[in-house]
């Protein structure tokens, strides 16, 4: 890699952007982080992991969980529990960019690095809608009945989390580097494509 010493993807549900990203960890030799944000998060939260994701997902349109879990905790504040979880976010993302190399999938890795560091490059990997229903159904085991429905429902959490807690607009083409079609160049196209242009800027 030459300057660009971090790749941030963003992703539409069942484009394959977890899979781009894992196949740039392995070409280049680099820490890959996903879930991994969330676990380190939780830990430092003194939270089970599961507790983090549901917060995540339902926290804003559930004030009676969030109360509950805010009980739970030894940190005493009056930040609703999701933000709180977005800060702990926030500062693990920070600290893995410190550490070295990497590629770190969603979590508004793009929004949170774009003005503290600049050897940041930030993607965004979508497709259409048939391409990502048949990745859905062949690779997550979604049903065929309600796969469309599941695409729109993925979508729009991520775009809610990420349009919330950064004031942008999620899969906006000015908040990218590069933006790339995972069902026109394939998987690997994608990743080679990455590289090539975090190598060369």
């Amino acid at each position: 890699m030459g300057k660009i010493k971090i790749i941030t993807i963003g992703r539409e549900y069942a484009s394959g952007g977890r899979a781009v990203g894992k196949l740039i960890s392995e070409k280049l030799g680099i820490p890959f982080y996903n879930k991994e944000i969330l676990h380190m998060a939780a830990e430092n939260l003194n939270m089970s992991a599961e507790d983090v994701k549901y917060a995540d997902e339902t926290a804003a349109n559930s004030l009676l969980y969030s109360m509950s879990l805010m009980s739970n905790l030894s940190m005493g504040t009056t930040l609703p529990i999701n933000d709180r979880i977005y800060i702990e976010e926030r500062e693990v993302i920070k600290k893995l960019a410190q550490q070295g190399p990497c590629v770190i999938v969603g979590r508004c890795a793009d929004s949170i690095l774009r003005d503290i560091r600049d050897d940041v490059l930030n993607v965004f990997i979508y497709a259409d809608s048939e391409s990502r229903a048949k990745r859905a159904v062949e690779e997550y085991g979604e049903s065929p009945e309600s796969v469309y429905q599941s695409l729109r429902k993925h979508d729009k959490k991520r775009s809610t989390y990420y349009n919330l807690n950064t004031g942008q607009k999620w899969g906006a083409k000015d908040n990218y580097d590069l933006c790339l079609n995972s069902a026109k160049i394939g998987i690997e196209m994608c990743a080679d494509s990455i590289i090539h242009m975090a190598s060369n800027m």
